[in-house]
């Protein structure tokens, strides 16, 4: 398919890139938008649907080579792009991609062995949820879990923060995070530990955690919720000195997830 010029912004073709800034068309029409040249590039070959690419005259030439022939690329003058999504378009290039339903365990799941699953109860910043997809897939985790409440795990600034890791890596957005907490640990041999900060939980540096376990980090303000809490078998904290009460989410997730792999460094 060849590259295809639009000149008018009213160009139906167009709307899935339409003001990003002040609407969700993609989220509740079933799409993600991919943004940048290598995220864009990473979708073209994760074996997600993309529908269309949208490119500036601005970057066609850098990243002509690596269009697709059989989806359609629509090519815009740069400032007609800046208007079209709202901001300046620096990056140059978009996808337009389907989402996809969340894949059943049997899919991603060793069936025995050591697995790890991070889970993120409410994790509201997008930066936050990209960098847990980021680190959970530096440190071999299996899956990322987010709860209802957590930032869209497909929204733009969450694929550029994890680096566009959310398209190969199983990411699934749970609606009853304790009802799917108590299907793995009964279908699929998992302990969860919930992550704290109560100075009569577990020390981290003293756990040994179980081969198959899935470890929940909580919301950035109030940590994990009560109820995920009760549908947890340990709640493990990071001891701190100099009077530090906390470390940002992402940061324990990588402490939590390199004690886990330090443990189980084959798996």
């Amino acid at each position: 398919m060849s590259h295809i010029r639009i000149d008018s912004l009213e160009d139906s073709r167009l709307d899935a890139f339409r003001s990003l800034k002040i609407q969700n068309f993609q989220r509740d029409n079933g799409l993600f938008i991919a943004e940048g040249p290598t995220v864009v590039e990473r979708v073209l070959r994760s074996g997600f649907e993309v529908r269309s690419v949208l490119i500036s005259d601005s970057k066609f030439a850098s990243f002509e080579d690596r269009l697709p022939l059989d989806i359609p690329v629509y090519r815009l003058k740069s400032e007609l792009a800046d208007s079209l999504v709202g901001f300046n378009f620096h990056c140059g290039v978009m996808a337009s991609v389907v989402r996809r339903q969340s894949p059943p365990p049997e899919t991603w799941l060793p069936p025995a062995g050591p697995a790890l699953i991070l889970a993120g109860d409410r994790i509201m910043d997008p930066e936050n949820v990209g960098a847990l997809v980021r680190i959970a897939s530096a440190f071999g985790a299996s899956a990322v879990m987010f709860s209802k409440g957590s930032a869209d795990a497909f929204s733009r600034r969450v694929l550029r923060v994890s680096m566009g890791n959310v398209l190969f890596l199983p990411v699934l957005e749970q609606v009853d995070l304790p009802a799917s907490l108590q299907d793995l640990r009964e279908r699929h041999g998992f302990q969860t530990c919930s992550t704290v900060l109560d100075s009569k939980a577990q020390s981290l540096s003293a756990y040994q955690f179980p081969e198959r376990t899935i470890l929940i980090m909580g919301n950035e303000y109030d940590g994990v919720s009560a109820e995920v809490q009760m549908a947890t078998s340990a709640k493990l904290t990071i001891p701190m000195l100099n009077g530090t009460d906390s470390l940002n989410v992402a940061v324990s997730s990588g402490i939590f997830l390199h004690h886990y792999r330090s443990q189980y460094p084959g798996s």
